[in-house]
């Protein structure tokens, strides 16, 4: 039993200093993504994105969201985006991860992962009426 001891303590630390690790903006673990993805997400985008009942969809179209103004900005300050339980540098992950993998083909030529500073600007302006500013960017969408 004494034995384990300081293997516990050396497993301890390596979760603590994991847990507290900051990683490079754009950088993307996508099994971390992906587990984020589903337990903030997928409940109502479903798990590949294609949406439940009136809950938009995000595969084949989330991407476009990035074409237009205010899009980008939009994707971080949704309040699932917004309120999720996830720190900036885990949100801007979740966030390229779906993007990437639901949305690839949609993306502009010079898109640009988020930074964490990025959702860190973004998501601190809450944003007040999501349908109205989701009708104009769609709408924004659509005149492309």
């Amino acid at each position: 039993m004494k034995q384990l001891a300081p293997m516990r303590a050396w497993l301890m630390l390596l979760l603590a200093v994991t847990a507290c690790h900051t990683f490079a903006d754009t950088e993307v673990n996508a099994n971390r993504a992906r587990f984020n993805y589903m337990l903030n997400c997928q409940g109502c985008h479903s798990a590949d994105g294609s949406g439940i009942g009136d809950i938009p969809e995000m595969k084949n179209f989330v991407g476009n969201f990035l074409r237009v103004p205010g899009g980008r900005e939009f994707l971080v300050r949704v309040p699932g985006s917004a309120n999720a339980p996830l720190n900036d540098a885990l949100l801007a992950e979740l966030l390229n991860w779906m993007l990437m993998e639901m949305s690839a083909d949609e993306l502009p030529a010079d898109w640009q992962p988020y930074t964490e500073a990025e959702v860190t600007a973004y998501r601190s302006t809450p944003l007040l009426d999501v349908e109205k500013l989701r009708t104009v960017l769609i709408d924004r969408i659509d005149a492309l």
